[in-house]
């Protein structure tokens, strides 16, 4: 007859149900057990569980016996106790020193529940912790010992006699990712909610790397993306070697990691991936490093330690971040030395694979989030190059000696509510130079740069004068300029739909046609009112203008009136779509978006000019102005302003991306030489500022890297081509 203290019979029940104490009863009657006593007060495993077992210390006797009573729920976490005699039986040797085995024959409940009698891991309960509990140094002394123990003893007799697998990239990620993948649920949500998955583009861009989209690499069969077959090795694994699932005992307060135990081996696998354990137990280690925002320059450093290690990176990375990557990354590397190359790959498919398993996780917030869906194109990028796909289009690291216009992406792309997972930037950078010359206007502050029909190239100098180029290069006709210059600041504009510009004088605009025939036609000018009368220099197959009353839209023609838009008083900025269809005005601290079709937006913005953002000097300084931008179809208004950047989408009014200036932004904000803002079909602004190109709207605004500085930048009509002019005449143009 089994004895329980009543008060430990209570708590049995209460936790685990009637059913428990009754197995129990059963099970001391086949061992011959008379007294079963749990340990006081109750003990809890430090640490967290994540299968929804309870564990309870016991003592059982006769003999006397510590152990652990594990109650295991039915469905997958049930298998533990088969998963564990596997376990224990597969490398004996291992076992012995480094898995807590069955102290008796597991228990099944008729419920489906499972209880299971395990031996404790080390002499002592409460000697004994979980690695996620130690500090960073004695956490890597952990990771190293494992590492290299499920590598080397673990698995290395079976290595002797492995067979690598050939597979596809997609059908090795396919089958990591099996649970959580084929069922949608969290991972496919959190990849829409980053706008990589409906839509899904190809390409994206992160921390100035144009890197394949890993949500799709999953999917395979994409004609943008290559899908190499690799050689990976299979052999025993844990499954789920988080940190927690380790557990080490400690002598006179320090860790002996030579002894750790790993537990939970209800996912144990003899045929799985064999870098899976690796991966998980380095992504596990670096929760704490990155959920939280980081800067740039260190998350990026990080991320490229990770795939690629560069002592370069080192000095912008946390030590103890360097520490856990190369105690997992240069241990497993040493112990798998023989296949090295064949390594690298397949330990950097199980990053990506584990770091997409990590970004369903919500308890480590959307930042966190967000960095493994970073990593997770950061290793598949590497990936491709390293299996010579690297004529996909992959550029991991741009070189600094050209321009590389690298864009950033995974930001938060939206404020549409607290703690939302937002958006990836997509494949909206200048990523291919098609052609470039030198043979456009040198130190001209007023030339502008734009595309007309065919993807023809198109710069205004100062002086009016028309220079043109075939999208290829090849130089077309132009036209000579005269006197008087133009005003200050762009006011010039590039006809999309006909071989024409637009060029605004003191009181007049003149309009130049180039006909197939040769030669350069000029319509009679329109002329303005007085000098408050102003083009607006965004638009093309329509242009418009704007005084203190009225939005114009003319036509490209002879300049004669399409329509007009009331303006607000105090207008501080306009601009238009490619046909004017979305005309946004703004006043210093408010946005005004006129839909064709559609009722009005009104939004406001925060303006204030930088070092008089309080005090009395506020009150008496002007309102100050802001940038506008419209995409070319109409589909988002961005606008700069002095103190933020806002991008809302016109479909519905959406707010998409709000970020406050840095100090710096709003000093270089001021001034209207070099200055220009342009949007892109998915609501990522470009903006030239003083000269320099740099994209506001991505990882809290990134400077691109650039030779020398621009007088204008231009996006094509169909958004798929960007073109920079240079201030020392030379003329870009890239793939967007």
């Amino acid at each position: 007859m089994l004895r329980i203290p009543q008060e430990d019979a209570e708590s049995i029940r209460i936790l685990c149900g009637s059913a428990v104490t009754e197995g129990l009863h059963r099970r001391a009657g086949e061992l011959g057990w008379t007294d079963l006593s749990l340990r006081r007060p109750l003990w809890t495993a430090r640490g967290r569980s994540y299968t929804g077992a309870v564990l309870l210390a016991a003592d059982v006797a006769p003999p006397p016996w510590q152990i652990i009573v594990k109650v295991v729920p039915d469905g997958a976490p049930g298998r533990e106790a088969d998963a564990l005699t596997e376990a224990l039986d597969a490398v004996p040797e291992f076992s012995r020193g480094h898995l807590a085995g069955h102290a008796f024959p597991p228990l099944r409940l008729e419920d489906g529940r499972t209880v299971m009698f395990q031996e404790i891991a080390g002499d002592s309960l409460r000697d004994t912790i979980p690695a996620g509990v130690l500090d960073s140094e004695e956490s890597a002394r952990v990771a190293e010992q494992v590492v290299r123990g499920i590598l080397r003893e673990w698995n290395g007799p079976g290595l002797e006699h492995a067979v690598p697998e050939e597979v596809t990239v997609s059908a090795f990620l396919r089958r990591e990712l099996d649970d959580v993948w084929t069922g949608g649920g969290s991972l496919h949500a959190f990849g829409r909610s980053l706008e990589v998955l409906e839509p899904s583009p190809p390409w994206l861009y992160t921390d100035g790397s144009r890197l394949p989209n890993p949500y799709l690499m999953v999917e395979g069969d994409q004609s943008a993306l290559p899908d190499p077959t690799v050689r990976v090795l299979r052999g025993m694994g844990h499954g789920d070697l988080h940190l927690d699932n380790i557990l080490v005992p400690m002598k006179e307060k320090v860790a002996q990691a030579d002894d750790y135990r790993l537990i939970d081996l209800c996912t144990f696998d003899r045929k799985t991936d064999l870098g899976r354990d690796a991966a998980t137990l380095l992504l596990s280690a670096l929760v704490p490093h990155v959920r939280h925002e980081q800067p740039p320059d260190q998350r990026k450093a990080l991320l490229r330690f990770i795939v690629d290690p560069d002592a370069r990176h080192r000095a912008r990375i946390v030590p103890e971040a360097v520490r856990q990557v190369e105690a997992v990354c240069a241990t497993a590397r040493a112990a798998m030395s023989r296949r090295r190359d064949a390594w690298d790959v397949q330990f950097l498919l199980s990053l990506t694979a584990g770091a997409l398993r990590f970004t369903t996780y919500t308890g480590i917030g959307a930042a966190g989030r967000r960095w493994f869906a970073r990593l997770a194109a950061h290793a598949m990028g590497q990936v491709l190059l390293l299996t010579d796909e690297a004529g996909a289009g992959v550029s991991a690291e741009p070189d600094p000696g050209r321009d590389s216009f690298a864009l950033a992406g995974f930001g938060k792309a939206g404020t549409a509510a607290p703690g939302e997972a937002t958006g990836f930037v997509p494949d909206q950078g200048p990523r291919r130079r098609r052609w470039e010359t030198r043979s456009g206007p040198r130190d001209d502050d007023r030339a502008v740069i734009g595309f007309g029909p065919g993807h023809t190239v198109v710069v205004v100098d100062g002086t009016g004068g028309v220079h043109r180029w075939s999208v290829d290069g090849d130089p077309l006709p132009g036209a000579g300029g005269r006197a008087p210059r133009l005003r200050l600041g762009h006011q010039a504009l590039v006809a999309s739909l006909t071989h024409s510009v637009v060029v605004a004088r003191p009181r007049e605009l003149e309009i130049v046609h180039f006909p197939q025939r040769g030669g350069a036609l000029r319509s009679a000018p329109v002329v303005l009112p007085d000098a408050g009368h102003f083009l607006v220099t965004s638009g093309g197959d329509v242009f418009a203008t704007h005084d203190r009353n009225l939005l114009t839209v003319r036509d490209f023609e002879s300049g004669t009136v399409i329509e007009t838009i009331p303006c607000p008083s105090s207008l501080a900025s306009s601009a238009v779509s490619i046909d004017a269809s979305v005309v946004a005005l703004a006043r210093s601290r408010e946005v005004r978006i006129h839909r064709r079709g559609a009722a009005p937006l009104v939004r406001t913005t925060a303006n204030s000019l930088p070092r008089l953002r309080s005090g009395w000097l506020k009150t008496l300084t002007p309102d100050p102005g802001c940038q506008l931008a419209v995409s070319p179809s109409g589909s988002h208004v961005g606008c700069v302003t002095f103190e933020e950047v806002v991008v809302w989408r016109t479909d519905d009014g959406r707010e998409v991306y709000r970020r406050v200036l840095t100090d710096r932004e709003s000093r270089e904000a001021m001034g209207a030489k070099r200055m220009r803002l342009v949007c892109t079909e998915a609501g990522t602004l470009f903006w030239l500022r003083r000269g320099r190109l740099s994209t506001p709207t991505v990882d809290g605004g990134t400077q691109l890297r650039q030779s020398g500085t621009y007088n204008d930048i231009a996006i094509s009509r169909d958004g798929l081509l960007i073109a920079m002019l240079g201030s020392e005449g030379r003329i870009e143009v890239w793939d967007l």
